[in-house]
């Protein structure tokens, strides 16, 4: 039976939740209980994501669908066939476009939403409660804060004159204008109640893992949240979403850039030689091209996500 873990909410010791939160979490994690049972549908947390939902979970429908694409209709339970011949051979990913994971998000800020929001083709779901309308459930310190209880004390009594009006009971019309004062004043990090997407497998693939996790660039918590949706399919399926990232990961762009400089330096496998010896990197006639290029003009630079791990 599902159980949410509220350490995994705080873990990163920069989420701090209001105590108003704990009755909300407790109708959450009952709900979800319900659904697990009621649909037999297995629920997992990793960090603050929930995967609660996912299609095609025993791969027949996408092996049906990438058969009747190749015409294979002679062996249409092949569930191997879309990873091990389509993704490998660059072939279109239509048998898994209908297919997708549906997250929820607890104890994630607002600046974490809006970057997977951005996320409009392939995302299928957006369910989160207005920003104006709800309760905040606490603040999360930026990553690039040195002073944390600096941030905390000028922050937190913006979240609790939210949370002090709400508390007023019946509301009448300067109370709702108050309250609408006090919200529109919450810091940007602010914490908010659980929201839903539901991406399709191949958006996660090539765009949301891809950008979030695999390229330069991304970073702060957007990355530790984005980590949890890939542990979640992991063990959802941890062949398909390995095979998915030999595709489509970091070390892709690596092969994309060593393409680059290699057309526009028109080196020759001598000069490669001799770079990779300058590199400290020895090579001979019976050096492998693939290792002689990657230890070359396609070094790995670590992306934020390769540091966290």
């Amino acid at each position: 039976m599902f159980k949410l873990n509220h350490d995994e909410l705080i873990k990163s010791e920069r989420v701090i939740l209001g105590d108003w939160v704990n009755d909300d979490l407790n109708y959450l994690e009952s709900a979800l209980q319900e659904l697990e049972a009621l649909t037999g549908t297995k629920v997992i947390q990793k960090g603050r994501v929930i995967a609660f939902r996912s299609t095609d979970t025993s791969k027949l429908f996408s092996a049906f669908k990438a058969a009747a694409y190749l015409g294979r209709y002679n062996d249409m339970k092949n569930t191997d066939r879309f990873s091990n011949k389509m993704v490998k051979s660059h072939h279109s990913y239509e048998p898994i476009r209908g297919e997708s994971v549906s997250f929820l998000y607890v104890g994630v800020g607002k600046p974490n939403y809006d970057h997977l929001v951005t996320y409009s083709v392939g995302r299928n779901t957006r369910i989160a409660a207005g920003q104006r309308a709800n309760l905040p459930y606490g603040i999360e310190v930026p990553v690039e804060t040195k002073d944390k209880e600096g941030y905390v004390s000028r922050n937190w009594q913006r979240i609790l004159d939210v949370i002090n009006v709400c508390g007023k009971g019946d509301q009448t019309p300067e109370v709702k204008e108050q309250l609408q004062s006090a919200r529109s004043e919450l810091p940007v990090g602010y914490i908010m109640p659980p929201f839903i997407f539901e991406f399709s497998e191949e958006a996660l693939a090539k765009n949301v893992f891809r950008q979030r996790l695999w390229e330069q660039g991304a970073q702060g918590a957007t990355i530790e949240i984005v980590n949890d949706m890939w542990e979640c399919c992991l063990e959802l399926d941890k062949d398909k979403w390995e095979n998915l990232m030999d595709y489509h990961g970091s070390h892709t762009v690596m092969w994309e850039k060593a393409m680059r400089t290699l057309r526009d330096k028109r080196y020759t496998i001598n000069e490669l030689k001799k770079l990779a010896n300058d590199k400290g990197f020895s090579s001979n006639e019976n050096t492998s091209l693939y290792e002689l290029i990657q230890n070359t003009v396609g070094k790995k630079v670590p992306t934020m996500w390769d540091k966290m791990k």
